[in-house]
């Protein structure tokens, strides 16, 4: 589901389904550097309540500026219809640049990989097709050759049927 505020938001998938949904979506804005990915996290330990007295989900945020960081929204935030806006860090910053930026560049080559697959997957199920499609029209090629034969030996049939009744009707006469 995707969420547009100032930059483009997405949330990570949980089943298999939703991931090649997300890859398949986040295709077209993959180019922009302030995409932020968020994962749901199931936990039931110091749940907040939001504004709307929902009880707020955890997030994973991975924007550049916040990899990896837990955060607390609401659970209509991620929709359409939103209509809290309650936000919360569930820990302080991690001061050290260096570790935020190995962590942004792991996940971004984790979801390189990923693409790759599923784009290697995608080339797959198109050479299946391929060879559905030739092997199809190979058949389609052999049924018309053996339409053309038949209509041959028909023809041939034919001809002799007419000989046959010429001759009979010449020797009626």
């Amino acid at each position: 589901m995707f969420l547009f505020v100032n930059d483009h938001y997405w949330l990570h998938a949980t089943t298999k389904k939703e991931r090649k949904m997300n890859i398949i979506m986040s295709s077209s804005s993959s180019t922009s550097r302030n995409q932020l990915q968020v994962t749901h996290v199931q936990s039931q330990e110091g749940v907040k309540v939001c504004d709307c007295v929902v009880p707020a989900k955890e997030r994973i945020c991975w924007k550049i500026t916040n990899p990896e960081r837990r955060f607390w929204n609401c659970q209509n935030s991620m929709t359409r219809l939103r209509k809290c806006s309650f936000f919360e860090w569930k820990y302080e910053e991690q001061a050290d640049g260096y570790y935020k930026n190995l962590l942004y560049s792991l996940k971004q080559k984790l979801d390189a990989k990923e693409e790759l697959s599923e784009m290697n997957n995608l080339r797959r199920r198109i050479a299946e097709e391929q060879y559905k499609v030739a092997k199809s029209e190979k058949e389609v090629h052999d049924a018309r050759k053996a339409i053309g034969r038949y209509k041959m030996i028909v023809a041939l049939l034919f001809a002799c049927l007419a000989l046959c009744v010429s001759k009979l009707r010449g020797d009626c006469s």
